[in-house]
């Protein structure tokens, strides 16, 4: 295997490492998190109605107010622009605090028209 010189000295990069994905690792602090096997209850299914929405989000607020871990889980979410609900947040409460996802599913872009 050659080593190619980086951009960034201490950074070796191999041949290989561009044609191998990188395996993603889920961050240490989500094996802490209270949602942990819950995902049907963080994750909008398809065609979900508004009423259904609103009971599952309360559900997924009562779970995320007593988890050791909210604070690192609503920055992950910000951070990383997710889908679904995080840290005690719902997509449309991340998006009023600037932070909204790509796409919203569902059509529900809270976005002005001027």
């Amino acid at each position: 295997m050659a080593i190619i010189e980086s951009p960034i000295a201490e950074f070796p990069v191999s041949h290989s490492s561009f044609s191998e994905p990188i395996a993603w690792q889920p961050p240490v602090w989500m094996a802490f998190g209270a949602c942990r096997g819950q995902t049907d209850t963080f994750f909008a299914p398809h065609a979900e109605r508004p009423q259904a929405r609103v009971k599952r989000e309360a559900r997924a607020r009562r779970i995320c107010q007593g988890c050791p871990v909210l604070f690192e889980c609503r920055q992950h979410a910000r951070s990383n622009l997710e889908y679904g609900f995080w840290g005690g947040e719902s997509e449309d409460e991340r998006a009023m605090a600037g932070f909204p996802v790509p796409a919203p599913v569902g059509g529900r872009s809270r976005r002005r028209i001027s």
